[in-house]
């Protein structure tokens, strides 16, 4: 466990110079869809991982890592559990957001916090596709993570808005959950195997990079 801690921690160092950066695209997203739904400004928080991951690859710093008394099996989890951390800055970004729209007379969607937690659970999921192409391609993912960063800035833009002008939001509260409690139960079930499947191919393709 202290391991894990330690791996987390050695990325957020990396993570440094990084957010001064993630906080101006924050304040990008907010600008655009201020009007509609910067709940979805949550989802940039995936750019940390990416960012994360791009360092490591960048400087080698896998070898450095794998010399350590850590086990493959930790690096692999401490990348996905660093989410957890990730995920709790996008929501604090996204409280930050609504007290400054709140502070400026915007009015905001009351729906807000119904997509700040759809968005909560993207980003594991988003994680999952992402991570085992990063093992697979190794060093050479530089163009791919370029690609992944497109695809989440265009992805928040468009899907806040698109969400926000739907009846999504409105089926979602008149749903009640204790009569959809099986359907739930599988949902997690089903979300739950896709995050192992995606940490065990994670696994499998760092344990056959040469390293």
């Amino acid at each position: 466990m202290f391991n894990l801690l330690l791996l987390i921690r050695k990325d957020f160092i990396l993570l440094r110079n990084f957010i001064p950066v993630f906080l101006l695209s924050i304040l990008f997203i907010a600008y655009v869809q201020l009007d509609n739904s910067s709940m979805f400004a949550t989802f940039q928080s995936l750019l940390l991982l990416v960012y994360s991951c791009s360092m490591d690859a960048q400087n080698n710093n896998t070898k450095f890592v794998i010399g350590l008394p850590v086990r493959r099996q930790e690096i692999i989890l401490a990348k996905y559990l660093s989410l957890i951390p990730y995920c709790f800055i996008g929501l604090v970004c996204s409280l930050a957001l609504l007290l400054i729209s709140f502070s400026f007379g915007y009015s905001i969607s009351p729906f807000y916090w119904i997509g700040v937690s759809l968005t909560l659970l993207m980003i594991p999921l988003a994680a999952s596709i992402y991570l085992p192409i990063h093992y697979w391609l190794g060093s050479k993912n530089y163009y791919f993570n370029i690609l992944f960063n497109v695809v989440i800035t265009i992805t928040t833009l468009n899907t806040g808005s698109s969400l926000s002008n739907s009846s999504f939001f409105l089926t979602i509260t008149d749903i009640k959950l204790q009569d959809h409690l099986l359907s739930i139960g599988l949902i997690g079930i089903v979300y739950l195997s896709i995050l192992y499947c995606s940490y065990r191919i994670s696994l499998r393709l760092f344990s056959k990079e040469e390293l």
